[in-house]
């Protein structure tokens, strides 16, 4: 998977995010650019935020999440879904949707 398909479905995964009710944030401006962070998105009293990590060479999407906005504002979340990048569309969608729902 290369860099640009890569940045499609994390796009996606963000849509995902906003088509459950969450809001972007203009919190973490510091950190996103320093960090090369995401944006970060507000559901219900939880922060969640988009991210990608390589595990044995292969691409996954990570789903960030906190409940604490100070930390949320400085980028500080927890890792709380790994979902593969070479997964369809749907596997990616009903992944996150159950991890909001558990969070």
């Amino acid at each position: 998977m290369d860099q640009q398909e890569l940045e499609q479905k994390m796009q996606y995964a963000e849509r995902v995010l906003e088509e459950l009710g969450a809001v972007p944030q203009d919190i973490n401006q510091k950190n996103r650019k320093v960090l090369d962070q995401r944006v970060t998105y507000l559901l219900g009293n939880n922060y969640y935020r988009i991210a990608w990590e390589e595990f044995d060479g292969k691409p996954y999407i990570i789903l960030n999440a906190i409940d604490n906005e100070k930390f949320a504002d400085i980028g500080l979340m927890e890792d709380i879904q790994a979902i593969s990048a070479n997964g369809s569309r749907e596997t990616i969608w009903r992944k996150i949707r159950e991890a909001v729902e558990n969070s």
